[in-house]
């Protein structure tokens, strides 16, 4: 009994280390596109602070899908399209924030 609990355990501590989280699949996303990794940690931080889980996991959803984006500037406008108000909300306030910050 203690022996499979222990597996169990072990098992779901491996998937929890194998799953990146939103903030980190949006940053790196964001790189992908272009933007600096200042530039890109500051969005992802911004919107971890601004958003829940479910809309930060929206967000990073929507970014994977992703491919039609020519720059970060456009991956920036079609993020703008998402179809979640208050992720919307977030992304041009942080936007803002970021393009403004040092």
């Amino acid at each position: 009994m203690k022996r499979s609990l222990l597996i169990g355990g072990l098992m779901l501590a491996a998937v929890g280390c194998a799953t990146v989280s939103p903030r980190v699949a949006i940053k790196d996303r964001f790189v992908e596109f272009g933007l600096s990794q200042e530039r890109a940690s500051c969005l992802a931080d911004e919107l971890d602070q601004r958003l829940d889980r479910n809309d930060l996991q929206d967000v990073a959803d929507y970014v994977g899908g992703l491919n039609a984006a020519d720059s970060a500037g456009a991956a920036l406008d079609a993020l703008l399209s998402i179809e979640n108000p208050r992720a919307t909300s977030a992304i041009a306030a942080a936007g803002l924030s970021c393009a403004f910050s040092s």
